[in-house]
C-alpha cells in the first residue's frame, strides 16, 4: 500500500495553484478554474489499495474540476460529497449535489463539478484491472448519480466516509475487503439506477441482462459443477443468448467464471482472515476441483504461483501447505504505513 499527502500551505503563495493543479492531474482530475483568492487553500491525502485503486480525501476552497485529460485513462471514477455543496454538469443535464451523494462514471466522459463553497470529497479512481468487466457497459451511459441519504447509496456513502476519516491509520488488511466490496456495491447501484433501467435501445437491455447474469454467477462461484446451462435456466434465457452477451464484451462464459474465481482466490490468499486455510482449501472453496489446474491458471493470469503470491504479502507456507502469519505481524496482517512527506 502506498500513501502520500499534500497541503498547499506548505508552499509559497505564488506556487500553490500550480502545485495543486499538478496534484490533481496526478489523480487524473483535470482542473478548470481556481478563483483568484489569496486565501486559497487545499489539501489531500491519498492511498493506493492492494488492487491499485487510488482513494483521495480532498478538502479545499471553491474550485471547478472539469474537462478531459489529454492522456486516456481506462478506469472508473467515483466521488462522494462529504461536506459542502456542488453542481454537476454533464451530457445528461445539471444536478445539485448534497452531502453523502455519490457520482460515478467511466473516464473520458465530459463533465464538470463546481464547488462554490469550501468542500470535502472522497475520490476513487478504479483502474480497469481492478474493475469487474460487468461494470463497464452500463457506465457507458454517462455520469450516474446515487443519492446518499437512503438505500444502497446510504450504505456505500457511509462506508467511504468512514474510510476517508481513517486514512492515517489504515493498513492493507482493512483495504482488501473495501477493494472487493466497491465494485459489488456499484453493481447493485447500477441494477437499481433508473438511468440504466430506462436506457433506450437494445444495448441498454443487453447490458442490464448481463448484469443480472453476472449476479447469478457471483452467488454460485463456489459450485464446481456450475455450467452455462445452469445459469441460463436460472436467468430464464437460452445458453446461446448468454454466449452472445459475453461475446459482446469480449468475454466467454467459462473465461469470466474462471477469472472471477481466480480473483476471489487471490484475495483470500493474502487475507489474514483465511490464514488458517491452505492453498488447496482456498481454491476448492471457490469452485476449482483440481489444485494443479488452479495453480497453472493463477500463474497464467498473474504471472506468479499462488504460493509465491502469498509469500510476497509477507506470509509464509509451512511444509504442509498450511498458512502461518509470520512473527511481528498483527491481526491486520501489516504494519501501519505512514504518509510520505
Amino acid at each position: 500500500m502506498t500513501a502520500w499527502h499534500l497541503i498547499t500551505d506548505q508552499f509559497p503563495v505564488e506556487q500553490r495553484r500550480d502545485v495543486w493543479r499538478d496534484a490533481l492531474e496526478k489523480l487524473k482530475l483535470p482542473l478548470d478554474h481556481l478563483p483568484e483568492d489569496e486565501d486559497f487553500f487545499a489539501k489531500l491525502f491519498c492511498l493506493k489499495s492492494p488492487l491499485g485503486i487510488e482513494f483521495a480525501r480532498i478538502t479545499s476552497s471553491p474550485q471547478e474540476i472539469s474537462g478531459r485529460l489529454m492522456k486516456k485513462v481506462d478506469a472508473v471514477w467515483l466521488i462522494v460529497l462529504i461536506e459542502g455543496s456542488a453542481t454537476l454538469t454533464h451530457p445528461g443535464g445539471k444536478l445539485e449535489l448534497a452531502p453523502q451523494d455519490i457520482i460515478y462514471g467511466q473516464t473520458g466522459i465530459p463533465a464538470s463539478l463546481s464547488f462554490s463553497t469550501k468542500f470535502q470529497v472522497l475520490y476513487a479512481l478504479i483502474p480497469k484491472s481492478a474493475v469487474n468487466p460487468r461494470l463497464i457497459t452500463p457506465l457507458s451511459f454517462g455520469v450516474l448519480h446515487l443519492p446518499g441519504r437512503s438505500g444502497i447509496g446510504h450504505v456505500l456513502s457511509g462506508m467511504l466516509k468512514a474510510l476517508a476519516e481513517t486514512f492515517g491509520t489504515l493498513t492493507e488488511g482493512p483495504l482488501r475487503p473495501i477493494d472487493m466490496a466497491l465494485s459489488e456495491f456499484l453493481m447493485t447501484a447500477l441494477a437499481d439506477n433508473p438511468q440504466v433501467q430506462t436506457a433506450r435501445g437494445s444495448a441498454g437491455i443487453r447490458s442490464m441482462a448481463l448484469q443480472r447474469i453476472c449476479q447469478i454467477i457471483e452467488t454460485r462461484l463456489s459450485d464446481p459443477d456450475l455450467t452455462l446451462e445452469d445459469v441460463a435456466n436460472e436467468y430464464g434465457g437460452s445458453a446461446r443468448y448468454l454466449q452472445k452477451l459475453f461475446k459482446e464484451v469480449d468475454q466467454t462464459f467459462s473465461g469470466y467464471v474462471r477469472n472471477r474465481r481466480l480473483e476471489r482466490c487471490r484475495h483470500d490468499l493474502i487475507n489474514p482472515t483465511f490464514a488458517h486455510l491452505g492453498i488447496s482449501q482456498i481454491c476448492f472453496r471457490w469452485g476449482f476441483n483440481e489444485a494443479a489446474h488452479f495453480s497453472r491458471a493463477f500463474r497464467d493470469r498473474y504471472g506468479t504461483t499462488p504460493r509465491a503470491y502469498r509469500q510476497s504479502a509477507g506470509m509464509a507456507d509451512n511444509d504442509n501447505g498450511d498458512f502461518q502469519v509470520p512473527p511481528g505481524v498483527g491481526a491486520e496482517g501489516a504494519a501501519v504505513h505512514q504518509f510520505a512527506e
